[in-house]
């Protein structure tokens, strides 16, 4: 096979699995038969071809296409024929994770409005996101205090604005003096209760004296009633206006009684007044409690903390270390990777390697050689050629979708452009094959094996990985390795790191 069929053979190869690649990554939407609605929004920022059009977190369909209409964004919407959507339908713009991606919420409506048929326009669209209207807000404000700001420093509005001073002055003052007179007033009144207190105590502990002291008169009186019967009826006389006197006085007590309970009853009316009024939400006190924008206020803003945060935390980690031993090079590479994994299908790569074969310099030097046989002096021209080799830092940047048991990466490979795929039949095998660098006569291969045998153990002899495999399998420079590495995310650190002891 000559060389040109072989190249012929290679690109065909990377043809195929870029075409199966690219189909792959495309978002379609598998929901089955769809139907073609439209939307007019007044930006489309973050919002791409093929973005997911979601109903309660869950995709319903896809947006397919976004053009510019009237100086409107356009979207066309795929929506599966299942989902019924009404005239009330609304659309909004929603941040999907914190590299700035966003989707499409749909809220289909209810069925007391009428249905919308297939290619009709949805009406309220949002896609103003959260940040853009707090600091739309913001600047709303920021005007409107300049503009009181200047409207009360004017020469025309200065003398109305001392005025208001000295009224607001002496109201302040007025105010502290009234505060001070009902707070007299206040513990005036709390000295009456409690002297009232005490003397409903004294009257109770008097009258239930007295109540035995008349006790024991009556039954004297009806001793000496029953005794001077007989005497005279002048003594009687006596004896019954001494129990008309006795009963006047327990009249009088009773009465007395009656009016430090009435006094008692007014207290308790007055205090029934003032919580009342603070319930119906008048005065200062009142005005706070009742305030029911101000606990809509605050619902709000930690129900967007929430999301925020919700937003953010979401994302995995993945951060990777290890190093391979170059069998025929007699020396080690090693790479550090992070991996940042917003979804389930999809990630991005960021890493370095430290490559001991990735710069080379070539140097030549020629010397000027005369040689005198005795005879003659001869001219000799001697060229030196020196190879030098220098470890070097590369870099990795890529973007990747996952397959099931397929990953297919793309971007930059140790500081070229290039390709891989990823097969993970099981959790602790995983095999890579990798093209990059299409520079030179042929393209780079490497092709890499990893088991991780310790999966199963505790942490952090799970992290634990080897690989095996060979680099630059196409070209004359090829070698084999293989080499140890340690793989973990970052809730696995925050799993381990509270167990370990403290110093």
């Amino acid at each position: 096979m000559t060389r040109y069929a072989k190249i012929g053979i290679f690109f065909v190869a990377c043809t195929v699995l870029v075409s199966v690649y690219i189909y792959k990554a495309a978002d379609l939407f598998p929901g089955g038969k769809t139907k073609i609605y439209y939307a007019l929004a007044d930006d489309a920022m973050g919002i791409l071809n093929n973005s997911n059009v979601v109903t309660s977190g869950v995709v319903v369909g896809k947006m397919s296409n976004v053009e510019l209409e009237n100086g409107l964004a356009k979207f066309t919407l795929n929506i599966s024929a299942d989902i019924t959507i009404y005239e009330n339908a609304s659309l909004e713009k929603i941040m999907e994770s914190m590299l700035g991606t966003y989707v499409l919420s749909l809220h289909p409506g209810d069925s007391s409005y009428p249905q919308l048929n297939e290619y009709d326009y949805i009406k309220n669209v949002n896609t103003a996101t959260g940040i853009a209207n707090t600091m739309e807000k913001a600047s709303i404000m920021m005007e409107k205090a300049a503009d009181a700001i200047t409207m009360l420093t004017g020469d025309p509005n200065q003398e109305r604005l001392n005025n208001i001073i000295e009224i607001l002055s002496r109201t302040a003052e007025n105010t502290s003096v009234n505060f001070e007179n009902s707070m007299a007033l206040l513990a005036v009144t709390m000295k009456n209760m409690s002297e009232i207190t005490h003397k409903i105590n004294v009257r109770s502990e008097a009258e239930m004296e007295k109540f035995s002291k008349i006790l024991e008169n009556t039954l004297l009186l009806t001793e000496k009633i029953n005794n001077m019967m007989d005497v005279n009826d002048t003594e009687i006389s006596e004896s019954l206006a001494a129990l008309r006197e006795t009963l006047q006085i327990i009249s009088g007590e009773l009465n007395a009684s009656r009016n430090a309970m009435e006094n008692l009853r007014n207290i308790s009316e007055d205090v029934s007044k003032i919580t009342g009024k603070i319930a119906d939400g008048e005065g200062n006190l009142g005005k706070f409690l009742a305030d029911e924008k101000l606990y809509d206020d605050m619902v709000s803003i930690s129900g967007q903390l929430a999301d925020y945060a919700n937003t953010v935390l979401g994302m995995q980690i993945h951060v990777d270390f290890h190093s391979d031993y170059m069998v025929l090079g007699n020396e080690f590479k090693t790479y550090f990777d992070i991996t940042l994994q917003p979804r389930e299908d999809r990630f991005y790569l960021i890493g370095v390697v430290d490559d001991p074969g990735g710069r080379i310099t070539e140097t030549s030097t020629t010397h000027e050689i005369g040689i005198d046989d005795g005879t003659q002096t001869r001219e000799y021209t001697v060229t030196e050629q020196r190879t030098k080799v220098d470890s070097q830092l590369k870099f990795n940047l890529q973007l990747g979708r996952i397959f099931g048991p397929l990953a297919f990466r793309g971007g930059v490979f140790e500081n070229k452009a290039g390709v891989a795929v990823d097969y993970t039949p099981w959790r602790f095998v995983s095999l890579s094959t990798e093209f990059f660098d299409f520079g030179g006569d042929l393209p780079k291969f490497r092709a890499k094996g990893l088991a991780r045998p310790l999966l199963w153990a505790t942490e952090p002899f799970s992290w634990l990985y080897v690989t095996a495999g060979g680099e630059n399998l196409l070209n004359a420079e090829r070698d084999l390795y293989f080499g140890l590495g340690l793989r973990f995310t970052d809730n696995d650190l925050k799993a381990i790191l509270p167990s370990m002891p403290s110093p």
